[in-house]
């Protein structure tokens, strides 16, 4: 994994010069310790920048941007491709000769065998950003899951692009307003839905697209999404047979991600997911132990700590493990450098330990980490999944009779200043009302009228016509056009995994493990695990009416049934009892000094809910989302 970045002139013909390139790339220096590499056409009207962190083919063999050997084509990768081998040899078998023994070089030969959708041949993690120096064009593709980040922007007269947005800062004169809309909408999901990104002008490209941009089309981006998360389940097949095939898909996917040329580790929390992964992990690199890593919470008050279960089955696994333990002083300490490092807000807690802990996996010497994120929201696993199946039968489909006002008379009732359970249950009826879907994400902080409690007066009134369910609104238009008959649960992973996967829990893993130059691979999410969710019936993902019971059945094939079906307990992160404490005063210090505190938010509301609204944890997620843009906001002036 690494940072990669691109200038290309438009308008603009003035010639490139290298010290932009190295300006922009030195602030991901931290995703490429290993190496920095710029390429520029010779007429400079096309520049690539590359931060390389050494995983796959250590030598200088393997460093970027690479061109082909006419240097005709050049490329800037960030990823890792896990059939590169066997594309190669494939290759090698039509006379293709190769220079190294990396992946970079693979994909390069691919263009020039497949043209513009070589992306299609790739099974891996990846952004990509190529150039074609005889048509002049410009590719940019992103993996389907979405596991690497690529931002991109039109200033100047120029395309540029990177790996993060901080990169983007560094060029002169570019724009760092907030977009007011792009932040009402991150109250909501704790991130920016793509392709918008906080910053106005500056894009995200959505998971499992490309970009082209071509002077045919005067230099346009055109995007493409290449892949969508469709359900096309397969009758007439027993679950015994899927369970085989899952089983097997899952072995693969682990050795694949078992590629490096440096230490692989394994984040371990002791649950379902990370379990499998260590016993799958285990069986390949036998006779050699497992390095597990997890974290532990001090100052946690009633908040349930996983370590001391991670701690028991690395113990009868067998593993070596690792814990490190953080508390709210250490948030407090790194709290400006996490957000800097976020690159926008990403707004879940568990950011926090996932830095720490891969932080120290990093000085304990390893460079790469598997981890579990994916199988809850491919095979059910969240709790709220079943809450949410459980509103739609109960809740929506009696409504769906009755006509709408009946719902919007109901919502009136219900009072804004009630429990958290009311503002839910409010929020349904007025979208029922308004003829929106049940189902937005599994994680909301604010819902529409909670969001207009706590903005400035201005921006309330600027945002008064703006929904956030018009985000979600075009993937369920998409979903109806292409799978009509889609159930609600295939209806609830279809937004899932153009949204809130992507988005929020494979961009805080990407972000919080890169700041540490440390790579993190998720098995679960593997092409072909993927599609096999996409064929599985939902009796099968909630068999028994167990969630997740897929993935519980295969992990009970090596420990005993009791540790893998007990209840979830999740990876979080106790800021409910820190917000009592110096978190709390350090929220109130910023909404007194900063300035853009009082533009967006009404401090007086914020300052209630801290002194009284730390009732439930998901009141002091709400503040978090407060806290961490401020402290985001803060750190982005000093780039």
């Amino acid at each position: 994994m690494c940072g990669i970045l691109g200038i290309i002139n438009i308008e603009n013909k003035q010639p490139i010069v290298p010290e932009l390139l190295r300006v922009m790339s030195a602030t991901m220096a931290h995703r490429g310790p290993d190496g920095a590499g710029i390429w520029l056409q010779p007429d400079g009207q096309c520049g690539l920048a590359h931060r390389r962190l050494s995983i796959v083919d250590l030598s200088v063999a393997g460093h970027q941007p690479m061109g082909t050997p006419d240097n005709r084509v050049w490329i800037t990768f960030n990823g890792e491709i896990y059939n590169f081998p066997v594309l190669r040899k494939q290759m090698e078998a039509k006379g293709v000769r190769f220079r190294s023994n990396s992946d970079t070089e693979v994909i390069l030969h691919l263009y020039r065998e497949h043209g513009a959708r070589f992306y299609e041949h790739l099974d891996g993690d990846f952004s990509i950003g190529l150039w074609d120096c005889d048509c002049q064009c410009l590719i940019l593709t992103r993996d389907r899951a979405g596991v690497k980040p690529l931002y991109y922007a039109h200033v100047d007269g120029r395309f540029i692009f990177a790996s993060e947005i901080k990169a983007l800062l560094k060029y002169p004169g570019i724009n760092r307003q907030i977009d007011p809309q792009s932040f009402y909408h991150y109250l909501t999901f704790l991130v920016v839905p793509p392709p918008q990104t906080l910053i106005q002008n500056i894009f995200k490209l959505e998971a499992a697209s490309t970009l082209t941009l071509v002077p045919a089309a005067g230099y346009l981006p055109k995007i493409e999404k290449y892949w969508l998360p469709l359900p096309m389940v397969e009758r007439g097949r027993s679950f015994e047979s899927f369970d085989e095939e899952l089983a097997s898909l899952f072995s693969a996917s682990v050795q694949k991600r078992l590629m490096a040329d440096v230490p692989v580790g394994l984040l371990f929390s002791g649950g379902v997911d990370s379990t499998l992964n260590l016993c799958s992990f285990g069986k390949l690199i036998t006779p050699n132990r497992v390095k597990t890593f997890t974290v532990g919470m001090d100052n946690a008050g009633n908040f349930h700590d996983d370590s001391a279960i991670a701690r028991e089955m690395s113990n009868r696994l067998g593993s070596e493990h690792h814990e490190v333990r953080i508390s709210h002083t250490d948030l407090l300490q790194a709290a400006e450098k996490l957000a800097f490092l976020q690159d926008e807000p990403i707004s879940d807690p568990v950011a926090i330990p996932l830095y720490f802990v891969t932080k120290f996996a990093k000085e304990c010497g390893v460079t790469v980490l598997q981890a579990g994120e994916g199988a809850d929201e491919l095979f059910c696993g969240y709790s709220n999944y079943r809450r949410f199946i459980g509103h739609y039968n109960r809740l929506w489909r009696p409504l769906s009779h009755l006509p709408r006002w009946v719902s919007a008379l109901a919502a009136d009732s219900l009072s804004i200043s009630g429990s958290a359970k009311h503002r839910k249950i409010r929020d349904v009826l007025e979208r029922r009302a308004r003829g929106q879907q049940l189902f937005m994400s599994s994680a909301v902080a604010y819902y529409e009228l909670e969001k207009q409690s706590i903005l400035a007066p201005a921006l309330r009134a600027q945002m008064a016509e703006f929904d956030s369910f018009d985000v979600v609104a075009p993937y369920y238009a998409k979903l109806a056009a292409l799978s009509p008959d889609a159930s609600f649960l295939q209806k609830m992973t279809f937004i899932e995994l153009q949204l809130r996967l992507p988005e929020l829990l494979l961009m805080r893993a990407d972000k919080m493990s890169m700041a540490n130059s440390v790579e993190v691979r998720v098995p679960f999410l593997d092409r072909d695990i993927m599609d096999f969710a996409m064929r599985v019936p939902d009796a099968y993902k909630l068999r028994d009416g167990i969630s997740k019971e897929p993935i519980k059945r295969l992990t009970a094939q090596y420990v005993a049934r009791d540790d893998i079906y007990r209840p979830k307990t999740g990876f979080g992160v106790p800021i409910q009892q820190w917000f009592r404490g110096e978190l709390g005063d350090a929220l109130l210090d910023m909404l007194e000094s900063n300035k853009t505190a009082g533009e967006m938010f009404d401090r007086q509301a914020i300052h209630h809910r801290l002194k009284h609204g730390l009732r439930t944890v998901n009141e002091a997620f709400q503040l978090w989302v407060v806290y961490n843009f401020l402290v985001w906001q803060r750190g982005i002036t000093e780039i």
